[in-house]
Protein backbone atom coordinates (compact mmCIF):
# COMPACT_ATOMS: atom_id res chain seq x y z
CA UNK A 1 0.00 0.00 0.00
CA UNK A 2 1.04 3.60 -0.10
CA UNK A 3 1.54 5.55 2.54
CA UNK A 4 -1.32 8.05 2.78
CA UNK A 5 -1.16 11.30 4.29
CA UNK A 6 -1.81 11.40 7.37
CA UNK A 7 -1.67 14.00 9.92
CA UNK A 8 -0.12 14.34 13.65
CA UNK A 9 0.11 16.75 16.11
CA UNK A 10 3.58 19.56 15.18
CA UNK A 11 4.56 18.78 19.18
CA UNK A 12 4.90 15.15 20.58
CA UNK A 13 7.17 14.00 23.27
CA UNK A 14 8.29 9.97 23.09
CA UNK A 15 8.60 7.75 26.53
CA UNK A 16 9.64 4.52 26.91
CA UNK A 17 11.43 3.59 30.56
CA UNK A 18 12.27 0.27 30.79
CA UNK A 19 14.87 -2.43 29.13
CA UNK A 20 13.17 -5.26 27.19
CA UNK A 21 14.49 -8.77 27.43
CA UNK A 22 13.16 -11.50 25.41
CA UNK A 23 13.85 -15.53 25.72
CA UNK A 24 12.35 -18.51 25.76
CA UNK A 25 13.52 -19.48 29.22
CA UNK A 26 14.14 -16.18 30.37
CA UNK A 27 13.14 -16.62 33.88
CA UNK A 28 16.46 -18.32 35.03
CA UNK A 29 18.58 -14.96 34.08
CA UNK A 30 16.14 -13.25 36.64
CA UNK A 31 19.06 -13.25 39.39
CA UNK A 32 21.45 -11.87 37.40
CA UNK A 33 19.29 -9.37 36.72
CA UNK A 34 17.67 -8.31 39.56
CA UNK A 35 21.43 -7.99 41.18
CA UNK A 36 22.39 -5.31 38.65
CA UNK A 37 19.54 -3.35 39.96
CA UNK A 38 20.08 -4.00 43.30
CA UNK A 39 18.12 -5.62 44.77
CA UNK A 40 18.64 -8.92 47.67
CA UNK A 41 15.48 -9.55 49.11
CA UNK A 42 12.48 -10.15 46.74
CA UNK A 43 8.75 -10.61 47.00
CA UNK A 44 6.75 -11.75 44.22
CA UNK A 45 3.52 -10.61 43.39
CA UNK A 46 1.00 -13.17 41.14
CA UNK A 47 -2.38 -14.72 41.51
CA UNK A 48 -3.45 -17.48 43.04
CA UNK A 49 -4.60 -19.25 39.24
CA UNK A 50 -0.86 -18.87 38.45
CA UNK A 51 0.35 -20.49 41.81
CA UNK A 52 -2.57 -23.53 41.05
CA UNK A 53 -0.89 -23.73 37.56
CA UNK A 54 2.50 -24.38 38.40
CA UNK A 55 3.30 -20.85 36.25
CA UNK A 56 4.48 -19.20 39.81
CA UNK A 57 6.85 -22.39 40.74
CA UNK A 58 8.71 -21.89 37.58
CA UNK A 59 9.63 -18.04 38.31
CA UNK A 60 10.07 -19.31 42.08
CA UNK A 61 12.49 -22.15 40.90
CA UNK A 62 14.07 -19.55 38.53
CA UNK A 63 15.13 -17.14 42.21
CA UNK A 64 15.94 -20.06 44.14
CA UNK A 65 18.21 -21.41 41.81
CA UNK A 66 20.04 -17.44 42.29
CA UNK A 67 21.66 -15.57 44.59
CA UNK A 68 18.57 -13.76 45.14
CA UNK A 69 16.84 -14.40 48.50
CA UNK A 70 13.13 -14.92 48.36
CA UNK A 71 11.31 -13.29 51.16
CA UNK A 72 7.62 -14.23 50.32
CA UNK A 73 4.86 -14.93 48.00
CA UNK A 74 1.84 -12.38 47.87
CA UNK A 75 -0.92 -14.41 45.51
CA UNK A 76 -3.82 -12.85 46.84
CA UNK A 77 -4.70 -10.58 43.73
CA UNK A 78 -7.70 -10.67 42.42
CA UNK A 79 -9.10 -9.29 39.03
CA UNK A 80 -8.48 -5.98 38.62
CA UNK A 81 -5.59 -3.73 40.48
CA UNK A 82 -8.26 -3.24 43.72
CA UNK A 83 -6.97 -0.91 46.22
CA UNK A 84 -7.57 -2.72 49.19
CA UNK A 85 -5.36 -5.49 48.00
CA UNK A 86 -2.75 -2.52 46.73
CA UNK A 87 -2.63 -1.96 50.22
CA UNK A 88 -2.21 -5.22 51.76
CA UNK A 89 0.54 -5.99 49.08
CA UNK A 90 2.64 -2.98 50.69
CA UNK A 91 2.15 -4.18 54.18
CA UNK A 92 3.11 -7.42 53.03
CA UNK A 93 6.75 -6.43 51.39
CA UNK A 94 7.41 -4.30 54.65
CA UNK A 95 6.89 -6.86 57.05
CA UNK A 96 9.17 -9.62 55.18
CA UNK A 97 12.27 -7.34 54.60
CA UNK A 98 12.13 -7.06 50.63
CA UNK A 99 14.24 -4.46 49.12
CA UNK A 100 12.51 -5.87 45.26
CA UNK A 101 9.64 -7.00 43.65
CA UNK A 102 8.70 -9.37 40.63
CA UNK A 103 5.60 -9.28 39.08
CA UNK A 104 4.02 -12.23 37.69
CA UNK A 105 0.91 -12.50 36.01
CA UNK A 106 -1.37 -10.06 33.73
CA UNK A 107 -2.36 -6.65 34.01
CA UNK A 108 -4.21 -7.22 37.17
CA UNK A 109 -1.04 -8.36 38.86
CA UNK A 110 1.23 -6.19 37.32
CA UNK A 111 -0.97 -2.77 37.98
CA UNK A 112 -0.74 -4.11 41.66
CA UNK A 113 2.77 -4.58 42.00
CA UNK A 114 2.92 -0.68 40.21
CA UNK A 115 0.71 0.78 42.83
CA UNK A 116 2.67 -1.32 45.76
CA UNK A 117 6.23 -0.33 44.61
CA UNK A 118 4.64 3.52 44.60
CA UNK A 119 3.62 3.11 48.17
CA UNK A 120 6.98 1.52 49.22
CA UNK A 121 8.83 4.08 47.29
CA UNK A 122 7.00 7.06 48.88
CA UNK A 123 6.75 5.56 52.00
CA UNK A 124 3.20 5.86 52.12
CA UNK A 125 0.35 3.19 53.26
CA UNK A 126 -2.78 4.00 51.49
CA UNK A 127 -3.46 4.35 47.87
CA UNK A 128 -6.75 5.48 48.15
CA UNK A 129 -5.26 9.61 48.07
CA UNK A 130 -2.80 8.95 45.61
CA UNK A 131 -5.45 7.28 42.78
CA UNK A 132 -7.17 10.19 43.34
CA UNK A 133 -4.55 13.03 42.03
CA UNK A 134 -4.49 10.45 39.12
CA UNK A 135 -1.07 12.22 37.68
CA UNK A 136 1.64 10.66 40.42
CA UNK A 137 4.36 13.52 38.49
CA UNK A 138 5.21 15.81 40.75
CA UNK A 139 8.09 15.32 43.04
CA UNK A 140 8.48 11.71 41.87
CA UNK A 141 11.49 9.63 42.62
CA UNK A 142 12.64 6.42 41.25
CA UNK A 143 11.29 3.30 42.77
CA UNK A 144 12.88 -0.27 44.58
CA UNK A 145 13.87 -2.56 42.03
CA UNK A 146 11.31 -3.84 40.10
CA UNK A 147 11.31 -7.09 37.18
CA UNK A 148 8.16 -8.06 35.31
CA UNK A 149 6.92 -11.32 33.96
CA UNK A 150 3.66 -10.79 31.83
CA UNK A 151 1.98 -14.20 31.61
CA UNK A 152 -0.90 -12.54 28.98
CA UNK A 153 -0.60 -10.94 25.73
CA UNK A 154 -2.52 -8.22 26.08
CA UNK A 155 -2.28 -5.19 28.77
CA UNK A 156 1.51 -4.14 27.91
CA UNK A 157 1.68 -3.04 31.52
CA UNK A 158 5.12 -4.20 32.18
CA UNK A 159 6.00 -1.46 30.16
CA UNK A 160 3.59 0.97 30.54
CA UNK A 161 3.69 4.29 33.36
CA UNK A 162 0.26 3.61 33.69
CA UNK A 163 -2.32 1.45 35.72
CA UNK A 164 -5.88 1.49 36.03
CA UNK A 165 -6.95 0.98 39.75
CA UNK A 166 -10.12 -0.34 41.16
CA UNK A 167 -11.98 1.83 44.42
CA UNK A 168 -13.88 -1.29 45.10
CA UNK A 169 -16.85 0.84 47.39
CA UNK A 170 -17.38 3.67 44.31
CA UNK A 171 -17.35 0.81 41.67
CA UNK A 172 -15.01 2.64 39.44
CA UNK A 173 -11.69 2.46 37.81
CA UNK A 174 -9.18 4.71 37.90
CA UNK A 175 -6.47 5.97 35.95
CA UNK A 176 -2.70 6.73 37.67
CA UNK A 177 0.34 7.59 35.75
CA UNK A 178 3.86 7.64 37.37
CA UNK A 179 7.06 8.21 35.84
CA UNK A 180 8.64 5.14 37.22
CA UNK A 181 5.81 2.60 38.22
CA UNK A 182 7.10 0.39 35.23
CA UNK A 183 9.05 -2.13 35.57
CA UNK A 184 12.91 -1.63 35.59
CA UNK A 185 13.02 -4.75 33.12
CA UNK A 186 10.48 -6.55 31.64
CA UNK A 187 10.93 -10.06 30.86
CA UNK A 188 9.21 -11.31 28.20
CA UNK A 189 9.50 -15.57 28.78
CA UNK A 190 6.79 -17.25 26.38
CA UNK A 191 7.13 -20.51 28.05
CA UNK A 192 5.21 -18.94 31.04
CA UNK A 193 2.13 -18.60 28.81
CA UNK A 194 1.87 -21.90 27.45
CA UNK A 195 -1.06 -22.50 30.22
CA UNK A 196 -3.34 -19.75 29.61
CA UNK A 197 -6.64 -21.00 28.53
CA UNK A 198 -7.73 -20.55 25.11
CA UNK A 199 -10.19 -17.77 26.04
CA UNK A 200 -7.97 -15.83 28.38
CA UNK A 201 -5.55 -15.95 25.59
CA UNK A 202 -8.11 -14.98 23.08
CA UNK A 203 -9.39 -11.95 24.74
CA UNK A 204 -6.16 -10.93 26.54
CA UNK A 205 -4.97 -10.46 22.61
CA UNK A 206 -8.04 -8.60 21.90
CA UNK A 207 -6.24 -5.93 24.19
CA UNK A 208 -3.48 -5.98 22.19
CA UNK A 209 -4.86 -5.73 19.37
CA UNK A 210 -7.77 -2.57 21.28
CA UNK A 211 -4.32 -0.96 22.07
CA UNK A 212 -2.85 -1.00 18.57
CA UNK A 213 -6.05 0.50 16.45
CA UNK A 214 -6.88 3.16 18.95
CA UNK A 215 -3.09 3.73 19.64
CA UNK A 216 -3.14 4.42 15.22
CA UNK A 217 -6.25 6.48 15.72
CA UNK A 218 -6.04 8.69 18.81
CA UNK A 219 -6.05 12.42 18.29
CA UNK A 220 -2.13 12.34 20.03
CA UNK A 221 -1.06 9.36 17.00
CA UNK A 222 2.18 9.85 15.89
CA UNK A 223 4.92 8.27 13.52
CA UNK A 224 6.45 6.51 16.14
CA UNK A 225 3.39 5.41 17.81
CA UNK A 226 2.17 4.51 13.84
CA UNK A 227 5.42 2.32 13.77
CA UNK A 228 4.76 0.44 16.70
CA UNK A 229 0.93 0.22 16.31
CA UNK A 230 0.77 -0.76 12.78
CA UNK A 231 3.09 -3.57 13.38
CA UNK A 232 1.65 -4.89 16.56
CA UNK A 233 -1.50 -5.60 14.52
CA UNK A 234 0.41 -7.49 11.55
CA UNK A 235 2.17 -9.81 14.62
CA UNK A 236 -1.67 -9.99 16.14
CA UNK A 237 -3.47 -11.08 13.33
CA UNK A 238 -1.35 -13.76 12.32
CA UNK A 239 -0.56 -15.23 15.56
CA UNK A 240 -3.61 -15.01 18.01
CA UNK A 241 -5.57 -17.64 16.28
CA UNK A 242 -2.37 -20.13 16.71
CA UNK A 243 -1.73 -18.61 19.73
CA UNK A 244 -5.37 -19.92 21.18
CA UNK A 245 -5.74 -22.83 18.26
CA UNK A 246 -2.06 -25.08 19.49
CA UNK A 247 -1.09 -23.32 23.02
CA UNK A 248 2.16 -24.77 23.42
CA UNK A 249 2.63 -23.45 19.95
CA UNK A 250 6.10 -21.28 21.23
CA UNK A 251 6.92 -19.32 18.26
CA UNK A 252 2.75 -18.05 18.21
CA UNK A 253 3.24 -17.56 22.32
CA UNK A 254 6.23 -15.25 21.69
CA UNK A 255 5.27 -13.20 18.66
CA UNK A 256 1.77 -12.41 20.52
CA UNK A 257 4.13 -11.41 24.22
CA UNK A 258 6.09 -9.40 21.49
CA UNK A 259 2.86 -7.82 19.89
CA UNK A 260 1.32 -6.80 23.20
CA UNK A 261 4.56 -5.10 24.57
CA UNK A 262 4.70 -3.24 20.90
CA UNK A 263 1.61 -2.36 21.17
CA UNK A 264 2.34 -0.87 24.90
CA UNK A 265 4.65 1.01 23.95
CA UNK A 266 3.08 2.73 21.30
CA UNK A 267 -0.46 3.30 22.95
CA UNK A 268 1.03 4.47 26.49
CA UNK A 269 2.63 7.27 24.04
CA UNK A 270 -0.34 7.86 21.98
CA UNK A 271 -3.00 6.80 24.16
CA UNK A 272 -6.54 5.07 22.93
CA UNK A 273 -10.13 6.17 22.98
CA UNK A 274 -13.70 5.51 23.80
CA UNK A 275 -13.06 1.64 23.86
CA UNK A 276 -11.01 2.17 26.81
CA UNK A 277 -13.13 4.65 28.31
CA UNK A 278 -16.44 2.40 27.94
CA UNK A 279 -14.48 -0.50 28.94
CA UNK A 280 -13.43 0.73 32.43
CA UNK A 281 -16.81 1.77 33.61
CA UNK A 282 -17.96 -1.67 32.11
CA UNK A 283 -15.43 -2.95 34.41
CA UNK A 284 -15.98 -0.84 37.48
CA UNK A 285 -20.03 -1.62 37.33
CA UNK A 286 -20.05 -5.36 35.95
CA UNK A 287 -16.95 -6.98 36.61
CA UNK A 288 -16.30 -7.94 32.86
CA UNK A 289 -12.62 -8.42 32.57
CA UNK A 290 -10.51 -5.68 30.93
CA UNK A 291 -9.80 -7.33 27.75
CA UNK A 292 -12.83 -8.86 27.23
CA UNK A 293 -15.29 -5.67 27.67
CA UNK A 294 -12.43 -4.51 24.66
CA UNK A 295 -13.15 -7.33 22.31
CA UNK A 296 -16.82 -6.85 22.56
CA UNK A 297 -16.54 -2.83 22.26
CA UNK A 298 -13.81 -2.81 19.31
CA UNK A 299 -15.83 -3.22 16.42
CA UNK A 300 -18.61 -1.02 17.44
CA UNK A 301 -16.44 1.64 18.90
CA UNK A 302 -14.08 1.28 15.23
CA UNK A 303 -17.44 1.46 12.83
CA UNK A 304 -18.32 4.54 14.93
CA UNK A 305 -14.71 6.19 14.49
CA UNK A 306 -13.79 4.81 10.90
CA UNK A 307 -15.68 8.18 8.83
CA UNK A 308 -13.60 10.51 11.10
CA UNK A 309 -10.16 9.65 10.21
CA UNK A 310 -10.62 7.35 6.89
CA UNK A 311 -6.66 7.63 6.22
CA UNK A 312 -5.94 5.59 9.40
CA UNK A 313 -8.16 2.88 9.43
CA UNK A 314 -7.03 2.22 5.90
CA UNK A 315 -3.41 1.92 7.05
CA UNK A 316 -4.89 -0.52 9.23
CA UNK A 317 -6.62 -2.60 6.86
CA UNK A 318 -3.43 -2.38 5.26
CA UNK A 319 -1.63 -3.99 8.66
CA UNK A 320 -4.79 -6.57 8.82
CA UNK A 321 -3.60 -8.05 5.43
CA UNK A 322 -6.99 -6.76 3.61
CA UNK A 323 -5.56 -5.30 -0.06
CA UNK A 324 -6.37 -1.67 -0.03
CA UNK A 325 -4.61 -0.37 -3.14
CA UNK A 326 -7.64 1.32 -5.07
CA UNK A 327 -9.73 1.48 -2.27
CA UNK A 328 -11.93 4.66 -1.09
CA UNK A 329 -10.12 4.96 2.51
CA UNK A 330 -12.85 4.47 3.90
CA UNK A 331 -14.40 1.39 2.47
CA UNK A 332 -11.72 0.35 3.58
CA UNK A 333 -11.71 1.27 6.85
CA UNK A 334 -14.79 -0.85 6.70
CA UNK A 335 -13.25 -3.93 5.58
CA UNK A 336 -10.85 -3.11 8.79
CA UNK A 337 -14.08 -3.55 10.84
CA UNK A 338 -15.39 -6.31 9.65
CA UNK A 339 -11.77 -8.30 9.87
CA UNK A 340 -12.20 -7.26 13.76
CA UNK A 341 -15.15 -9.17 13.66
CA UNK A 342 -14.49 -12.50 11.79
CA UNK A 343 -11.46 -12.57 14.01
CA UNK A 344 -13.49 -12.56 17.08
CA UNK A 345 -15.74 -15.52 15.91
CA UNK A 346 -12.37 -17.16 14.76
CA UNK A 347 -10.74 -17.09 18.20
CA UNK A 348 -14.25 -17.76 19.84
CA UNK A 349 -15.38 -14.69 21.36
CA UNK A 350 -19.03 -14.33 20.58
CA UNK A 351 -20.03 -12.88 23.90
CA UNK A 352 -22.24 -9.47 24.00
CA UNK A 353 -22.92 -7.02 26.90
CA UNK A 354 -26.21 -8.96 27.53
CA UNK A 355 -24.09 -12.18 28.72
CA UNK A 356 -23.00 -10.02 31.58
CA UNK A 357 -26.28 -8.71 33.03
CA UNK A 358 -25.82 -5.11 31.01
CA UNK A 359 -29.53 -3.83 30.69
CA UNK A 360 -30.69 -2.63 27.61
CA UNK A 361 -32.68 -0.13 29.27
CA UNK A 362 -31.37 3.42 28.10
CA UNK A 363 -32.51 4.57 32.02
CA UNK A 364 -30.82 1.95 33.43
CA UNK A 365 -27.37 2.69 31.44
CA UNK A 366 -26.98 6.38 32.49
CA UNK A 367 -24.76 5.58 35.75
CA UNK A 368 -22.27 3.63 32.49
CA UNK A 369 -22.74 6.23 30.61
CA UNK A 370 -21.56 9.29 32.82
CA UNK A 371 -18.74 6.88 33.76
CA UNK A 372 -17.58 6.74 30.39
CA UNK A 373 -17.97 10.21 29.99
CA UNK A 374 -15.58 11.22 32.49
CA UNK A 375 -12.75 8.65 31.47
CA UNK A 376 -9.43 10.66 30.40
CA UNK A 377 -9.20 8.50 27.53
CA UNK A 378 -12.17 9.64 25.87
CA UNK A 379 -11.42 12.61 24.80
CA UNK A 380 -8.80 11.20 22.37
CA UNK A 381 -11.19 9.79 20.72
CA UNK A 382 -10.66 10.71 17.18
CA UNK A 383 -14.61 11.23 17.04
CA UNK A 384 -16.11 13.54 19.55
CA UNK A 385 -18.61 11.55 21.69
CA UNK A 386 -21.83 12.99 23.06
CA UNK A 387 -23.24 11.06 26.10
CA UNK A 388 -25.98 9.53 23.34
CA UNK A 389 -23.15 8.24 21.15
CA UNK A 390 -22.15 6.35 24.21
CA UNK A 391 -25.44 5.58 24.70
CA UNK A 392 -26.07 4.29 21.29
CA UNK A 393 -22.21 2.40 21.32
CA UNK A 394 -23.66 0.40 24.79
CA UNK A 395 -26.61 -0.25 22.81
CA UNK A 396 -25.14 -2.03 19.81
CA UNK A 397 -22.90 -3.90 21.98
CA UNK A 398 -25.67 -5.88 23.76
Amino acid sequence: MKYPEVAFEPFFSWVNRPRIMYSPGLRSEVGFEMAQLGGTKVVIYTDKGLVGAGVAQMVIDAVRNSELELVGVFDSILQDARIDIINDGARFYRENGADCLIALGGGSVMDTAKAVNILIGGGEDDFTPLAAQAALWDGAKQLPPHIAFPTTAGTGCEITNAMVVLDVDAHAKLSVTHPYCNSDIAMLDPELMVKLPAKITAFTGMDALTHAVEGTTSTSAQPISDALCLHAIRLIFKYLPLAVKEPENIDARGHMLLASCIAGMGFVNSLTGAVHALAHALGGKYGIPHGLANAILLPHVMDFNVSERPERFMMIADAMGIPVDGKDPEAAGRLAVQAVKDLLKEVGLTQTLKDFGVPADREALKPLVELAAGDGQISYNPRYCEEEDILNLYLNAL
